[in-house]
């Protein structure tokens, strides 16, 4: 097993980062912990996958973005409002992108529909994916053993917790469901 994640988990990595982001980030981060991998390729291969859908995400948005927007009158309004925005905090936004999760594939889309220059949008990708790799990465190889503990030390409470849970919602439908 060891041998396997030593030989595929940069793959995984890379992969990871191409499909999902922080939880195949983290995962490969833990498998540094274990000694199955090294800290800083992981890094690399998180790096290099995130930049891979950034810019594959970016030049589909330049190519064909305005096309697809065209085909949808409907999303005309909201791509105006959020093209707006683009051109208003352009900079803040493609160096803080990265860390907007739900907005990793619908911005660098929409720098590209936008007509953001290249050379702009490669500086800042590259700023900001290094910066969320950097902080995501250490952040989680500092935190990932103590916050596994705590999962630990809580899974004997988790029926109760569930328990609880439950019934305040349903508490609370009930309660709230006769004043609609």
């Amino acid at each position: 097993m060891a041998e396997w994640i030593s030989s595929l988990g940069y793959i995984g990595a890379f992969l990871g980062a191409v499909l999902e982001g922080e939880v195949a980030f983290l995962t490969a981060i833990q498998a540094t912990r274990l000694g199955y991998l090294n800290f800083y390729y992981v890094l690399l291969a998180v790096f290099l996958g995130a930049q891979a859908v950034d810019w594959s995400l970016y030049l589909a948005g330049r190519k064909g973005g305005q096309t697809a927007i065209d085909r949808r009158p409907k999303l005309q309004p909201r791509f105006n409002q959020m093209a707006t925005a683009v051109e208003q905090r352009s900079t803040l936004l493609l160096l803080v992108y990265r860390f907007m999760y739900g907005f990793r594939i619908v911005l660098p889309t929409l720098f590209g529909v936008a007509k953001v220059p290249v050379i702009r949008f490669a500086l800042f990708s590259f700023i900001s994916t290094l910066l969320w790799v950097l902080i995501v990465g250490n952040l989680g190889f500092f935190f990932s053993e103590p916050l596994l503990h705590g999962l630990a030390t809580l899974k004997s409470y988790l029926p109760a917790m569930l328990l609880l849970l439950t019934g305040g919602g349903a508490f609370l439908f009930f309660r709230y469901q006769s004043k609609l």
